[in-house]
């Protein structure tokens, strides 16, 4: 069943939620709506929107969009959002050489799996969504949820599992920022020829975003020189 306004009161404070684009506009309705109406039905929803508010400023305060998302897995432990949302955020701030970066990454992969199965077994949740539009979020979200467990991989260091992941991404949704994460970890695995290649094909793709494009020339460089260092004869004894 969909949430609903209990007074047209309420239902302004919620359209005043939804209606904004600014994210400090939306946290403050947010938190204006959780505060005025404790028992809303769209409580999940005001929590889940002040999260990615906080993770769309500029910069992200990462801290409370994880706490927010958090507070929003407290009413359905199985929302899509904030799930990725908790384990895109430790992907992103755990440092490679965390003490607790084994029971973090182990947090995020459970916050994702639980995000695959909520993503399985959802349904339309608006009738007015083609069935078209549907699929393409399904399939889109799904790439994204396969990038994910792609980096969540890397950070482990186990690059066939990363390789399978990045892949799957791929396949389901064909972008430069997978294509080129697949390619780091081609090169990452040993795999250069398969990187080099790689690498070239998404450089000669027309008006490449400059950021990818860098860490892809990076990415072939690289692959290059450790190419060249195996291919190199052994020096005499």
């Amino acid at each position: 069943a969909q949430p609903q306004a209990k007074s047209p009161e309420e239902l302004k404070a919620v359209q005043a939620m939804f209606q904004t684009q600014d994210s400090d506009a939306i946290i403050k309705a947010a938190e204006d709506l959780l505060t005025k109406y404790a028992d809303t039905q769209f409580k999940e929803a005001a929590l889940v929107m002040e999260s990615e508010a906080y993770r769309a400023k500029i910069p992200p305060d990462n801290i409370k969009a994880q706490i927010y998302a958090e507070r929003a897995l407290e009413v359905n432990p199985a929302n899509l959002q904030s799930n990725m949302t908790i384990a895109e955020i430790i992907i992103q701030t755990t440092p490679a050489q965390a003490l607790n970066k084994d029971e973090q990454i182990a947090k995020a992969q459970k916050h994702l799996v639980t995000a695959q199965d909520t993503l399985k077994n959802t349904t339309k949740p608006n009738p007015q969504m083609s069935d078209l539009d549907w699929a393409d979020f399904k399939k889109e979200t799904s790439a994204s949820l396969h990038n994910d467990l792609g980096m969540l991989a890397s950070l482990r260091k186990d690059w066939p599992a990363a390789l399978t992941e990045f892949s799957a991404a791929i396949a389901e949704a064909d972008q430069p920022a997978y294509q080129a994460r697949l390619a780091a970890t081609l090169q990452q695995a040993g795999k250069n020829a398969e990187a080099i290649a790689l690498c070239d094909k998404i450089l000669a793709a027309p008006q490449l975003n400059a950021m990818i494009k860098n860490f892809v020339a990076s990415v072939k460089n690289n692959a290059t020189r450790a190419a060249a260092a195996a291919a190199a004869p052994a020096p005499p004894k």
